[in-house]
């Protein structure tokens, strides 16, 4: 239900690499003096592709219901590892509404117990033009093979309709780290996509943002903002000045935000430590997400991890501190240790998994010979509907930020009972496929 497809050819490789960044906006094709973007393409079945929609969908249900019920049991907060300053600016902001548009991403990996999830993505996940607009330039070197729907034409899309429901005019505004290349190319990204909708926008920090009595303007032009997109980490919003993190929480809670600072309640990895003491139930999320422990007094111990286990820090990302005994380099693996020793409430211990390496010809051995890698598939829901997948692959079964990314491709053919009846001279039907966004260009869309 998953394989590799075809290396790329030399020139395919500069082909795709030049049409990234001049077409698709990716302007970090490097990293660690090596490619950003891999050799191949991923290939998985419709079904395998419906199975983790409807997962991610599911779980995503569940996940803002409980960041409802975490709203209002504020003494559980610092439970949840957030900084007291970050609380307080949660506090400070309005609630979630019907006014926002949301997105998340669920990251699903290949497991000899099947699908497993390493974490969830509620604040602000990447990978947007990796599994939209990159995706559609390897597409077309491969007939039949069709591309799942883009998440960044997805959240324009989402983000417009919000934005001509409130009638008030203005543009949006897309918050990110200005000093940072590869967060602004994602507001880009996002920009194109708002142009093509007839949406105005404007690229900005979170200090830009302003309230006047007519509304929120941005500081920098003066233009009207109806909408506030954040691609900016919750938790950063903390090293701001009291002055600026005061006007954050006023000036946007007049406007629809994606996503409102709320989403932090459910980014940490402490969450499933939370919703169990409260009682809240999150079925479709716990099927896939390992068991879920406390650092504890198990940090006095001489073993703080494991064999069993993973030590991971609660606001990690892509792989960061990440120790996994055999696989995460000692001396990184001796500084984790280290840093959870002494603060424990910021690490947790999540059930080891085994990943199942992918190769051409499928799901496969390690010892087998050709490209091999271990992959990461990152979900979007975007307004309760799955939108798009991200892929992330690497030689070790740890997706870090030396991973690389890869287009996934929807391939018919690797469907079981098509090559089942095939061999007997039979079609079989497609499975149904989860309701999703279209994929198709904008005009079609309308």
């Amino acid at each position: 239900m998953i394989a590799l497809s075809r290396r790329f050819e030399s020139d395919e490789i500069r082909d795709i690499r030049r049409r990234a960044i001049f077409e698709a906006g990716k302007f970090d094709p490097q990293t660690y003096d090596e490619p950003t973007l891999a050799p191949f393409a991923i290939r998985i079945a419709p079904s395998a592709w419906a199975e983790l929609a409807t997962l991610a969908e599911r779980s995503a249900e569940e996940i803002r219901e409980v960041e409802q019920a975490l709203h209002e049991e504020r003494r559980h907060w610092s439970a949840l590892g957030i900084p007291r300053v970050v609380r307080a600016i949660i506090g400070a902001a309005r609630a979630a509404d019907a006014r926002d548009a949301r997105f998340c991403r669920f990251d699903f990996h290949p497991t000899t117990e099947g699908w497993r999830a390493s974490e969830i993505n509620a604040d602000v996940p990447g990978g947007f033009i990796e599994a939209g607009a990159v995706t559609r330039i390897v597409s077309e070197r491969f007939a039949g093979l069709a591309c799942p729907p883009d998440p960044a034409r997805a959240l324009a899309a989402a983000i417009a309709r919000r934005v001509r429901d409130a009638g008030i005019g203005g543009g949006v505004a897309l918050v990110h780290a200005t000093s940072y290349a590869d967060d602004q190319q994602v507001m880009r990204r996002l920009a194109a996509e708002l142009t093509e909708l007839g949406v105005a926008s404007h690229l900005a920090s979170p200090v830009h943002l302003s309230d006047r009595r007519d509304g929120c303007v941005l500081a920098t032009n003066g233009a009207r903002i109806a909408a506030a997109a954040r691609f900016f980490p919750g938790e950063w919003l903390g090293n701001m000045r009291r002055v600026d993190r005061a006007r954050w929480a006023r000036t946007t809670a007049a406007v629809a935000q994606t996503n409102p600072v709320s989403a932090l309640l459910v980014q940490g990895k402490r969450l499933p430590l939370v919703a169990r003491a409260l009682g809240l139930r999150l079925e479709a999320w716990s099927s896939a997400l390992p068991e879920t422990r406390p650092i504890g007094l198990r940090r006095f111990a001489p073993t703080l991890v494991p064999r069993d286990h993973v030590l991971k820090p609660v606001w990690g990302r892509i792989g960061e501190g990440v120790a996994i005994e055999g696989v995460t380099a000692r001396a990184d693996a001796r500084r984790a240790r280290a840093w959870a020793r002494v603060f424990p409430k910021s690490w947790v211990l999540q059930r080891r998994f085994t990943s199942v390496p992918v190769g051409e010809r499928g799901m496969l051995e390690p010892a087998q010979a050709g490209d091999v890698v271990h992959a990461c598939f990152g979900v979007y829901v975007i307004d309760g509907r799955a939108a798009g997948i991200y892929a992330r692959v690497a030689r070790k079964p740890l997706i870090d930020g030396r991973a690389q990314d890869a287009a996934v491709l929807i391939d018919p053919s690797l469907e079981p009972d098509l090559e089942r009846n095939a061999a007997h001279g039979r079609h079989a039907p497609l499975p149904r496929m989860p309701e999703v966004h279209s994929n198709e260009p904008h005009g079609a869309a309308a």
